[in-house]
């Protein structure tokens, strides 16, 4: 395991009437991609779509540092992600609230006041 945090790029690319953003984190040679997430925004909000990280790589901190970083990204949208049971205590460490149970969806709102 590592305490490093991971440097992340994003890539930001017009997918119709969303923006597309592709967060990826390479493993230490700069070949590999070991953490992967998407993020589709539109004027309004923001949608999680995913955040995987390889299973090898799980546990170093990786995907809390991906969605960190899309908080910060995204602050001025709401940002909505449908996930599963097990990923809820996760999503809530970072201000998600459950707002809907079927399909379970999990919504940050803004930080704009």
């Amino acid at each position: 395991m590592t305490s490093v945090s991971p440097e992340i790029r994003c890539e930001i690319s017009q997918a119709g009437e969303y923006q597309k953003y592709e967060y990826l984190v390479y493993d230490i040679y700069g070949i590999g991609v070991i953490g992967y997430g998407v993020v589709y925004q539109n004027r309004d909000s923001a949608e999680i779509k995913v955040i995987n990280v390889d299973r090898y790589h799980r546990g170093e901190g990786i995907g809390s540092s991906m969605l960190e970083r899309i908080v910060e990204d995204h602050s001025e949208k709401n940002i909505q992600v449908k996930t599963f049971d097990s990923l809820i205590p996760w999503y809530q460490k970072f201000g998600f609230k459950v707002i809907n149970s079927e399909p379970l969806l999990l919504m940050r709102a803004s930080s704009i006041i």
